[in-house]
């Protein structure tokens, strides 16, 4: 999802809320490093509304690559189940 997509998702929107009331995240962005840089590869929407309400800090959390790697792996195989509609199952 592009990032001016993503400011329209209401998760986006209550967690970009979350951080104007409480001026801070808590939750480490999970990120990799890019020569030099960092990317974030878990914790966009916290990242893209830290950035718009003008953040200067992040919590960050380093994830050696073979870590991204099986994140996402398993990212692949992800399915959501709604636990009410699995009931009979489990």
């Amino acid at each position: 999802m592009q990032p001016e997509n993503q400011r329209q998702n209401d998760l986006y929107k209550k967690v970009r809320d979350h951080i104007k009331k409480t001026g801070s995240i808590i939750n480490p962005l999970l990120v990799v490093e890019e020569g030099d840089k960092y990317k974030v590869v878990y914790g966009n929407n916290r990242y893209l509304a830290g950035v718009e309400l003008s953040l200067k800090e992040f919590p960050i959390k380093i994830l050696p690559n073979e870590e991204v790697s099986t994140i996402r792996e398993g990212a692949k195989t992800y399915t959501e189940v709604k636990l009410d509609e699995e009931k009979n199952g489990l």
